[in-house]
């Protein structure tokens, strides 16, 4: 697509064009996520990041004065990799992680 210089796009119109034209939008030609896409969440390329996160948690409840009641919500659009693994993680602070 081309444009003449003297046409004004506001950003979000380009972002709405960009990734859901009918045509040329990203989300519209192909999944781009998967094995076969072009996208994939941090979590499913490294248990690192989840890991780095579930330390994040732990140290930002102490800061909080170690609450008895905290929840963690997983609120991505991945698969569920990343609570799975910061489960796993909080079993190895046990003053943090208890189940009752």
């Amino acid at each position: 697509m081309k444009l003449s210089k003297q046409f004004n796009l506001s950003l979000d119109k380009f972002i709405n064009f960009a990734l859901y034209d009918k045509r040329h939008g990203y989300y519209m030609k192909k999944n781009p996520f998967g094995k076969k896409g072009d996208f994939i969440t941090a979590p499913n390329i490294s248990r690192l990041f989840s890991e780095m996160i579930a330390i994040w948690i732990i140290s930002f409840w102490k800061s909080l004065g170690s609450p008895k009641k905290f929840n963690v919500v997983e609120m991505g659009a991945g698969n569920g990799e990343m609570m799975k693994i910061l489960l796993e993680s909080f079993q190895n602070f046990p003053f943090f992680f208890k189940i009752k």
